[in-house]
Parts: C-alpha cells; structure tokens; sequence
C-alpha cells in the first residue's frame, strides 16, 4: 500500500448533492470520480440520506487501488452543530426542514458501515474559503476573505488556513450576512434577489436571475449597468471597514454574481481606492469543486 490517503468529499446544495475523491494531502482530485445526484432539500430525511449514501458509494467505487480510505467530509449549509453533526435546520431559512435535529453523523455512520469519528461536516461557505485558501484563488496569502455572491451571501475570513470566527478583527461569528446594512442586511443587498428585485422594478422586461441582467449590461442596457455599477460601490461600502479590520491580502469570490465581475470591478475598485483601500478580488478558479475540496481539508489533522 502507497501512503496516499484519500477521502470522499461532498457538496450538499438545495437541489443537489455532488462527490468527489479527493487525496487530501495534495488536493488531487480523482480522474473522472464526480458524482451528482439530484434531490430537492425539501424532501423527507430518508429521501436526502438514502440519496447521500448513494453518492457517497458511487464515489467511492473510484477509489485507487493500495491507498488508504479516510473519511467522508461534507460541506453542508447551517443552521448545524457541525461538532457533532445535527441538523438545526428550524425553517428559519426554508432549507432541510425535514433535517432538524436529525443526528446525520450516527445516521451515515450506520448506512455507510463507516465509523462516525471518519465522518466530518464543515460550514459550506468555510469549505469554499478553505478550498480556495489551501488549493484555489487565495493560495500563497496568509490573510484571505471568501464571499460567495449567489442565491445568498456567504463569507469567512481565513488566516493561515483557519477559519477565524471571533476576535476584534472579524463581525461576531466570523460571517456578515446577518450584518445590519442600509434598510436590511448584507444578505438582502449582496445576493441574486437584489438585482432581480431592483431591475424588475425599473424595467418591463422581467428577470429571474442575473444571467440575464448581466447580457442585458453587457448589450448597452443602462439601467442594467447602472445596477452593477451600485453594487460595486455598495460592496466596497460594506466590506471596507472589514477587510480593514482583518488585514486581508485577497478576496475570492464565489457564486453566479462573481461570473459578472467585469461588471461591478471598477466601480468597486474606485470606491475601495476612494477609501485609500488596495485589495485584490480574484474569481475562484474552483468553481464548484471548491466547497469539496474545502470538506478535504478537514482532514488535515490525519495526515
């Protein structure tokens, strides 16, 4: 047997659970080891667990002959005590209802004959930051905060490849969705529904996402411009102060909206240099993969 350990490394979505096979040391990924399966978060916990385990075991059929298999690592969104693996999913954000107080670490464990102390659950947007950190975007930095700018707003802010969550240089739980900003919060104003509610409200065409508003911008639209254009001046209002604060090197962003960039980076640019402010915002260039290979890192501490 070589020394090459390798781990199965989830993404669990809304819509969706993808796999990968992941050698946790380097971050290589298995050849042609994807695995993606369908399931709507809204389904009952046996659907989601039986589908988990599907993939799980799809991907782990890839493994390399003579290494060694380690764990399951799974990027999941909150509410979740990822300590002990349980659900807390209260409807307070419609997702996993059927999750809450689910203990998915024990459950796993038993569908997948897999001891529960090889079983790790990470925060999704902190996989997406520690995926970057170690592998993506924000390698060779010391001081690195991840957005993601998609359906919602996710963030995390990484110094030496630990997710710093609390201290006087990062917002109380080391996130910012949940920051106070203008007539809401960050969440309200740095996500896919700002721009899909502020076009619908200027103009009669009517758009579901920003895909099209950015085509729209792209075509000459003006009022489709003027959008990006306020987004990047409000980004730079709100994470100045915080980026600031952390010191950081670099900002990777994450998310449909990121696709956009060429939109809003000179007004966010301008705005940043305007408050004396120079920081590098660099695309993922992980895309989905990302968030998995931010579950393997969980396994640094075996290797």
């Amino acid at each position: 047997m070589n020394n090459k350990k390798y781990s199965v490394c989830c993404d669990i979505g809304g819509s969706h659970i993808s796999c990968l096979l992941i050698d946790v040391e380097t971050g290589i990924i298995e050849e042609k080891s994807l695995i993606s399966i369908k399931v709507d978060n809204s389904s009952t916990s046996e659907i989601l667990l039986k589908t988990w385990v599907e993939a799980i075991n799809k991907c782990k059929e890839n493994l390399p002959s003579n290494t060694k298999f380690i764990g399951v690592g799974m990027a999941i969104p909150g509410p979740f005590d990822y300590e002990n693996g349980i659900g807390l999913y209260d409807n307070s954000n419609q997702k996993f209802v059927h999750l809450n107080n689910v203990n998915i670490k024990e459950e796993l464990s038993l569908r997948l004959n897999l001891e529960a102390s090889k079983i790790n659950f990470i925060n999704d947007a902190t996989a997406f930051a520690l995926g970057s950190f170690w592998f993506g975007s924000g390698k060779g930095n010391s001081k690195m905060v991840a957005i993601t700018l998609g359906t919602g707003f996710g963030s995390s802010f990484i110094k030496n490849g630990i997710a710093i969550e609390e201290g006087p240089t990062v917002p109380k739980e080391g996130c910012l969705w949940h920051v106070p900003y203008k007539d809401g919060i960050a969440d309200d104003y740095f996500s896919t529904r700002w721009f899909v509610n502020n076009f619908n409200l200027i103009e009669p065409e009517q758009v579901t996402g920003v895909r099209r508003v950015a085509e729209l911008a792209n075509e000459g639209n003006t009022k489709a411009i003027g959008l990006f254009n306020e987004f990047g001046e409000n980004l730079a209002d709100f994470l100045g102060p915080y980026l600031d604060a952390f010191k950081a090197e670099v900002v990777v962003m994450g998310g449909n909206i990121a696709e956009a960039f060429s939109l809003f980076k000179p007004s966010l640019y301008k705005r940043l240099q305007e408050r004396e402010l120079k920081i590098d915002f660099k695309v993922s260039i992980l895309k989905e993969n990302a968030a998995m290979l931010g579950a393997a890192t969980t396994f640094k501490k075996n290797i």
